[in-house]
């Protein structure tokens, strides 16, 4: 066996799929079913059972996954290890970002991250979770920032960025509410919220159903910077993560009420366990991560707990 059949293994492993794992390593799909018979030849055991829905791990396959993961982790470590060189950090990192992290945190982490690393190159994209998590897996990009997904799938590693509650937000002028609203409370406004494509919608349509509590909003908009710019003077109110708006509230455009029980959302960074992520990676993920910590605190600071 070779590293080269290992990785086209992990790659059918993890995605399941003769015809996935072949665009995940961008090649052609027998090419990928010839290194696995190949592989199965060698050590004499079959690995995945063929089946009308994929390709089902064996005892053997199983067993395998876990041997080579490592392999591959390291000898991938090593490669950029002894790439880099030296003490400077180089390097190009391609992430992606959920919206609530794109319009706010992400700029300015960019600034501060260039200010130190002016020797690495970014590119940063933004989109919704699930289509994050495939560009992911496709190897397009290094990382993504989002929220926790209902199913990473295999091969991901997982990094903790932030937990924060969402809240009900509206226009400084909106008429008065309660200090905190219960998810029922909070139902009967008049809401413009994410579509149900929207990872945060998905995160809040589970949370208010748990208490019994029908969404039904008058609007639907994704841009989280449009709902941000519909709030005043509409009468209208949404339910975002305070940190997606904080400018606003800082300033005092906007007021939020809290909901109670609490509407968690957790903000991760996930990677692709095959690809160890770079130093430069690293650095930008625990800069992003310190810089959202500290907007969040100085928000609580700024507005209270419960404005």
């Amino acid at each position: 066996m070779d590293l080269r059949q290992m990785s086209y293994f992990v790659a059918m492993y993890e995605e399941a799929s003769v015809t996935r794992a072949a665009e995940r390593l961008n090649i052609v799909q027998p090419a990928v079913s010839v290194q696995l018979a190949r592989l199965e030849e060698s050590i004499g055991q079959k690995l995945f059972y063929r089946t009308p829905k994929g390709m089902v791990p064996t005892h053997a396959g199983d067993d395998a996954y876990r041997r080579f993961q490592p392999i591959l982790r390291e000898v991938e470590q090593a490669r950029r290890a002894l790439t880099i060189g030296g003490d400077t950090v180089k390097g190009h990192v391609s992430l992606g970002a959920v919206s609530s992290v794109a319009n706010n945190a992400l700029s300015e982490t960019l600034r501060i991250f260039h200010g130190r690393y002016p020797e690495v190159t970014l590119r940063a994209t933004g989109g919704y979770t699930t289509d994050l998590i495939e560009m992911l897996r496709t190897a397009q990009l290094d990382l993504v920032i989002v929220n926790t997904p209902s199913r990473g799938g295999r091969g991901f590693d997982t990094l903790p960025i932030i937990n924060e509650d969402l809240a009900l937000i509206c226009d400084i002028a909106h008429p008065p509410l309660p200090a905190t609203l219960h998810p029922r409370e909070a139902a009967e406004r008049d809401l413009v919220i994410p579509s149900q494509r929207h990872g945060l919608r998905l995160i809040i349509d589970a949370a208010f159903s748990a208490h019994d509590a029908t969404l039904a909003p008058r609007f639907e908009f994704d841009e989280l910077k449009t709902i941000e710019e519909f709030l005043p003077d509409s009468g209208f109110a949404t339910i975002l993560p305070p940190i997606a708006v904080h400018r606003a509230l800082r300033t005092g455009r906007l007021r939020m009420h809290p909901i109670v029980p609490s509407v968690p959302r957790r903000l991760v960074c996930l990677s692709n366990t095959a690809r160890p992520l770079s130093r430069a990676a690293e650095l930008f993920v625990e800069e992003l991560r310190e810089r959202m910590i500290e907007v969040s605190s100085d928000l609580t600071k700024a507005i209270g707990a419960t404005p």
